[in-house]
């Protein structure tokens, strides 16, 4: 029998050969907790492509594209494992994924207004055909009056939309059909910019998604996710949370012909092995990290990492010049709960707001934007061609003014106060949130920290016990049990309206109450609802005219600032690192990498002896 490893030869001189042949018949364990020989792989069968080390980003437990996404992180996997009808070029126009030819129909005098969107023949990573009822199952499920989710917003253009989320309709008059088996027809409400629905198209959150796997298992994307299918370029394959380390395999049913094509036609590499921050659990179940991104960052720079996809604050500032920065979708906040007495007046919430300085904050981060408002600089004003912060200005200021927010706080005849801030655990977020109660205390408040963990739930299933990861700060955003919370406010399209929108009741996603008496609509999880800021949305979504909208929307922000429910902090920066030894390496506009075609030329197949 013959084993197979992976070794990186280097032809500089002989003795880096012996070195590697040494290494070969020895078994290395370093800090990844994989194996590995010099940056090698070992693997058990023919060489199917290249096979490298990543840090791709922390653990994440919120596999599920149609849920809010509380963390940026979420995306960068997610982008890797799922693919849309369209995607985003690189300056935010939507071009062509899994959309095959794109009809509109239009018949004024009937006020009829379609949309047919063929889907090309491709296969979930089990091999099963992609139909257009994947799609249709995938939308349906987020317009369900009892499902919470603030993707929603980005299909209200849809005919019956709103009254089927209201309670008012059934879900199959949504407007949404399969008329085939790969053929989409949407009817819209009326005449609407089709242009500007296909980039809500390319949101992740609209991705197709299998009924048979996801409807039948309610926690199906809290598990071991060693059967999860998916229909982009990579598979996850297998994930140990012992170990920190997740496989991402190539989808070899992508597009393919397996009849035809070669392995890699479609996408090169074979294997990505992930390792992620180590961690150990407490006897509560918790789990917390057990060390930091400095001991990942020490393994990229001795190259058994070759791409980093996040730099430790300690060496953001070193490192910055060999960095690869970018704008993130998404803008780093705090969401206050305005059921929390202490919280139910506006002018508390903006005095807390007014007490910060947002370009200190984001000098401690390195790689951020002190945050102007809530909408991201990713997100385009209408067909001006322009960011929409470009076009409408700041609405927030970038210092801190303490002597305005006490004085706020001194009209509204608060003085004092206590209360939690949660947030999710990393370096980053724990610096910004000693940063902001040291500010917040210096106004009479005491506020008590509180870094969120994953915490495991074990069952019994069918006499097998299951382990279950449940992400915190997700579940305390899906509860609303909190008082402050900090999140990653996704842009969901490069408009603003679904941003916005979900602030206004009708608009927030989360549906009806069905214990209330009148099938109440449940507002935003920060609990605002505001009649006033309720009218200008819904003169934004009347509004067809996307030029004439950005201006109402610009309005909705600037009200939205003076209530603030959300505290946008900083405009988050996506940043990473890749050795030189990595070639093809792409980025979506979203902030996720695209792996699709990279390849790891340095390395030679070498057959070990057992």
């Amino acid at each position: 029998m013959r084993d197979y490893a992976f070794c990186i030869l280097n032809s500089e001189d002989s003795y880096k050969m012996k070195r590697v042949i040494a290494l070969i018949v020895c078994v290395l364990t370093i800090a990844l907790s994989l194996v590995s020989c010099n940056g090698s792989i070992a693997i058990d069968a023919e060489n199917k492509g290249d096979i490298f080390h990543a840090y791709i980003t922390g653990d994440i437990y919120a596999f599920d594209p149609g849920k809010d996404q509380t963390d940026e992180s979420a995306t960068k996997i997610l982008g890797m494992i799922y693919e849309g009808l369209f995607r985003l070029d690189e300056n935010g126009k939507a071009v062509k994924a899994l959309a095959d030819e794109v009809t509109i129909v239009e018949n004024e005098a009937k006020g009829e207004y379609k949309m047919q969107i063929s889907i090309k023949e491709t296969k979930w990573s089990d091999g099963r055909a992609l139909t257009a009822d994947d799609f249709v199952y995938a939308w349906k499920r987020l317009m369900e009056c009892t499902y919470q989710s603030t993707n929603a917003a980005l299909l209200y253009d849809v005919k019956n939309a709103r009254t089927v989320k209201a309670g008012d309709a059934s879900i199959d008059d949504l407007g949404v059909v399969a008329l085939d088996t790969y053929l989409i027809e949407i009817t819209f409400e009326g005449k609407i910019d089709y242009e500007n629905f296909k980039k809500n198209l390319a949101s992740l959150a609209l991705v197709p998604l299998r009924e048979d796997s996801v409807a039948t298992n309610s926690r199906y994307w809290s598990r071991r996710h060693a059967t999860l299918v998916t229909n982009g370029p990579f598979a996850i394959k297998s994930i140990d949370r012992d170990e920190n380390t997740m496989r991402i395999d190539r989808n070899s049913y992508y597009y393919r012909d397996t009849e035809e094509d070669k392995l890699d036609r479609y996408v090169k590499p074979y294997k990505i092995l992930v390792t992620f921050l180590k961690e150990e659990e407490k006897p509560d179940g918790q789990r917390t990290y057990a060390d930091d991104l400095d001991a990942i960052y020490a393994e990229y720079v001795a190259g058994n990492i070759l791409y980093m996809g996040d730099v430790p604050l300690s060496k953001r500032a070193e490192v910055k010049k060999n960095a690869h920065v970018t704008d993130a979708n998404s803008t780093y906040s705090y969401l206050f709960n305005t059921n929390n007495a202490l919280f139910s007046d506006a002018r508390v919430r903006k005095a807390l707001s007014m007490a910060i300085d947002r370009q200190a904050i984001a000098d401690i981060l390195v790689y951020a934007d002190p945050a102007t408002g809530l909408i991201a600089n990713t997100v385009y004003n209408a067909t001006s061609g322009k960011s929409f912060r470009e076009v409408q200005g700041g609405v927030l200021s970038t210092s801190a003014d303490l002597d305005g927010a006490k004085a706020l706080l001194a009209e509204a005849g608060v003085k004092s106060g206590s209360f939690t801030l949660s947030y999710r655990q990393s370096e980053a977020e724990q610096a910004i949130a000693e940063y902001v109660a040291g500010v917040w205390e210096q106004l009479g408040f005491t506020v008590k920290l509180s870094p969120l963990t994953t915490v495991r739930e074990t069952v019994k299933e069918n006499d097998e016990e299951i382990h279950y990861y449940i992400d915190s700060v997700q579940e305390a955003y899906e509860t609303g049990d909190f008082d402050v919370l900090g999140i990653d406010v996704s842009m969901l399209s490069t408009d603003a309206f679904a941003a916005l929108a979900v602030y206004a009741t009708e608009f927030s996603g989360n549906g009806i109450d069905m214990n209330s008496e009148n099938y109440d609509f449940i507002p935003h999880v920060t609990g605002f609802s505001d009649a006033g800021y309720d009218e200008i949305i819904e003169r934004a979504f009347a509004e067809k005219d996307v030029a004439k909208r950005s201006t109402i929307l610009a309005e909705a922000e600037r009200y939205l600032m003076e209530q603030m429910p959300v505290m946008p902090i900083v405009f988050n920066k996506d940043c990473y690192l890749v050795s030189s030894e990595l070639k093809g390496l792409e980025t979506s506009y979203l902030g996720y990498r695209i792996f699709n075609s990279v390849s790891y030329p340095n390395y030679v197949y070498v057959p070990e002896e057992k």
